[in-house]
């Protein structure tokens, strides 16, 4: 039993698939609705899988106001499923975080949820990725930032 042990472990060993690359660091420029509010904002973000299934995210985007001296920046962590297919990855899931919002003189500091929906496409180590985040956003904020569209690209490793 003990001489036929080796051979099955290298025979498991050589059908497994490769492994994953588990990290991914894209950066994206967004959108945000109410669109009469908001430039392009900007921002990047670090991903980690885990299981082929579920992605673990923290994310930095900061988004200008379309008129005035003002942005929003937000840290947000997000916990999506992430299950892949091909290069194809769609991926939906919760966030949450913090944000501070400015206007003039003005700021407003808080915490946020998001709902997200996206779509990665791998290329190698190219990731090319689209999401949209719908924002639950705080009675108190300055101006309201409902909804994201994010579109980008980076490396995974």
């Amino acid at each position: 039993m003990r001489s036929v042990l080796p051979y099955v472990a290298a025979g498991i060993l050589s059908c497994a698939t490769p492994q994953a690359r588990a990290l991914e660091a894209p950066v994206f420029l967004s959108g945000a609705a109410p669109a009469d509010s908001w430039k392009t904002g900007y921002g990047g973000a670090i991903t980690s899988t885990w299981f082929h299934v579920l992605a673990l995210e923290g994310e930095a985007a900061r988004q200008p106001l379309e008129f005035g001296d003002g942005s929003i920046v937000s840290f947000t962590g997000s916990a999506v499923l992430a299950p892949s297919f091909g290069r194809l990855t769609p991926y939906g899931g919760l966030g949450v975080g913090l944000f501070r919002q400015t206007f003039g003189a003005e700021s407003d500091t808080g915490t946020l949820r998001c709902f997200v929906l996206g779509l990665k496409l791998k290329l190698g180590l190219l990731v090319l990725k689209g999401d949209y985040r719908n924002y639950g956003p705080p009675s108190g904020a300055l101006t309201p930032l409902d909804e994201r569209l994010t579109l980008g690209g980076g490396i995974s490793f």
